[in-house]
């Protein structure tokens, strides 16, 4: 196991915390679901229009992903954000994160 492996390993814990916030959640739907990395504001439209944040207003949204989704998720290492060009992506959309989040989905699809 290499330094970066070790630094990465998503324990259970960690990654429902991740996922613990619907905005969070998201944001994590929205970069997994994208091919490449998202424009801030694209990603914006995305979740405001797929209704999964508890934010229906988009100051109150941005507000929220600024100060508090984003940090959080460029902290787990599974999210990047370039501040100079505003996009997002995931570090490796196919890692440790993808079992739960389709678990998550799939918990989100059967509340509605």
């Amino acid at each position: 196991m290499s330094a970066d492996d070790s630094e990465r390993s998503l324990s259970p814990s960690t990654a429902f915390e991740l996922l613990a916030d619907p905005s969070r959640r998201g944001v994590l739907y929205v970069l997994y679901d994208s091919d490449s990395a998202i424009q801030y504001e694209r990603l914006v439209d995305r979740l405001l229009r797929r209704e999964i944040t508890p934010f229906d207003n988009r100051r109150r949204l941005h507000l929220e992903l600024h100060h508090t989704v984003i940090p959080k998720l460029t902290a787990s290492l599974f999210v990047q954000y370039d501040e100079r060009t505003r996009r997002l992506r995931l570090t490796d959309p196919r890692s440790e994160l993808e079992p739960y989040l389709a678990f998550a989905r799939s918990m989100d699809r059967t509340e509605r």
